[in-house]
């Protein structure tokens, strides 16, 4: 069992164990903290993608079904883990998790939408709360035990602990998927995507074993019941379609295409990558064109991704993400100019695209403009949750403007969500002195060190 998939496992059947003893019920406070060192600890023990194109685009499918929500507590975030395992989980606080390896499954951003639908629903039925509740497991020693297998790849101390909660929790499990099913369901068809996408995708996965590379034993699978949630969906789909209920299609938030063949260039087998694309290039498939640029920013073929990018671009001029990507490999052959247009030209299309405004900020700085990339960073402060580049980039334009506080305090969110606890303990103490006109920024940062630095009582299990 790898590391990353121990973590996992743990987190999807055993996060009941989380919390301190006698906490509950959990409080919302409570679960979004919690929330918080959870994904810490996924952020230091599993591959994240970091490619801001992708982050965007999954970020923003998410909001669109978050928006059919309704009023919530929870302030979503989406992240991608590059691992090819077919999956997707949700942890305390609104914290979803989908893996590149059913994203590469998926033909359409509507199954996307469905399967971020999916754990939308578990959120806001707030499984996690109901599991911790009926369980009772709020044993620290099992957590311990629990978390130490995990990070030591030691299966026995993992098993063993998740085989002690499984057997009672099985059954709600099972009614939780149902329940999540439903919930995404109607946030599927309110936000306009095709209600058939989400027992397409479950289709899909019923074909595929979704552990099948892993020795994990079979009642550890994340997501039990599927024939019957298969047949449920279909049911559903049927009744929406008699009754022309919710259905109202909008377009698309971006090229889905696009966005899987980013993927597969910067994160999938080189060989193969470059096989697929230019067998997708010999049949006029554009997106190919964009993917073998993807892949030769990968390999830092500064020249042919520039090339290769433009040609995307010309068959696909009206694709912020396309043009933002041609922005990034101008930068990195010093056209700055030529990448500062394009940005421009990018956000005529789309003037909020987070990632067009990043990039822009880049170039801005390389130019030498730091408080024109300020202004553009500033913008997109919220994105940085789930892309903290952006926290950076920041912290470096408004050092090079002389506000220094602000600088240390930006620096230091980006090292604490990087879980670098030392560089984030000492940005935010040079912050703290230099910030005097912000008692909002003073308690974030007095919050930020007293969980960076907790008192220490006996035995105590940093997440």
């Amino acid at each position: 069992m790898t590391k990353a998939r121990a973590i996992v496992t743990l987190l999807i059947f055993t996060c009941v164990t989380l919390v301190p003893e006698g906490a509950f019920p959990m409080s919302l406070s409570q679960e979004n903290a919690l929330g918080q060192k959870v994904v810490k600890l996924i952020r230091k023990s599993m591959p994240l993608i970091e490619n801001g194109e992708i982050l965007t685009y999954v970020n923003e499918v998410g909001q669109r079904i978050v928006q059919q929500v309704g009023v919530t507590p929870y302030k979503f975030r989406f992240y991608v883990i590059n691992e090819s395992v077919p999956n997707s989980f949700a942890v305390p606080g609104g914290n979803i998790f989908i893996y590149r390896g059913i994203i590469d499954m998926m033909s359409r951003e509507d199954e996307l939408a469905a399967v971020l639908g999916h754990e939308c629903g578990h959120i806001t039925a707030r499984h996690f709360q109901r599991s911790m509740d009926e369980s009772k497991l709020t044993s620290i020693e099992m957590l311990a035990g629990i978390i130490a297998g995990a990070l030591l790849q030691a299966p026995g101390l993992v098993a063993g602990g998740m085989a002690a909660g499984q057997t009672s929790m099985l059954k709600d499990s099972r009614e939780h998927e149902m329940e999540a099913d439903l919930r995404g369901f109607g946030y599927l068809c309110k936000a306009g995507y095709d209600p058939e996408a989400m027992p397409q995708m479950m289709h899909a996965l019923l074909n595929h074993t979704w552990l099948e590379t892993s020795n994990v034993p079979n009642y550890l699978e994340t997501h039990p019941g599927t024939e019957q949630r298969v047949l449920y969906l279909d049911n559903l789909v049927k009744k929406v379609e008699a009754k022309h209920k919710y259905v109202r299609k909008l377009p698309p938030v971006g090229n889905f295409k696009v966005i899987q063949a980013a993927m597969i260039g910067g994160y999938g087998s080189e060989a193969k990558a470059l096989e697929r694309f230019r067998a997708g290039i010999r049949k006029g498939d554009s997106t190919a064109v964009y993917g073998l640029g993807c892949l030769y920013l990968r390999e830092q073929k500064w020249r042919r991704a520039v090339a290769e990018l433009k040609e995307a671009a010309r068959l696909m001029p009206c694709d912020t993400f396309v043009l933002s990507t041609l922005a990034l490999a101008c930068r990195k052959t010093g056209k700055l100019q030529e990448a500062k247009s394009i940005l421009e030209s990018a956000l005529a299309i789309n003037p909020s695209s987070p990632i067009a405004q990043y990039r822009l900020a880049q170039v801005l700085m390389a130019m030498g403009k730091p408080n024109e990339a300020i202004e553009n960073l500033t913008q997109i402060k919220e994105s940085a949750l789930t892309f903290p580049n952006i926290y950076y980039e920041l912290g470096v334009a408004l050092g090079r403007t002389g506000k220094l506080g602000l600088a240390h305090f930006y620096l230091g969110c980006y090292y604490y969500n990087q879980d670098d606890t030392a560089a984030a303990i000492s940005q935010f103490k040079m912050a703290k002195p230099l910030i005097v006109d912000s008692p909002s920024k003073l308690r974030k940062i007095n919050d930020y060190l007293k969980v960076l630095t907790p008192k220490k009582r006996g035995f105590s299990l940093h997440l």
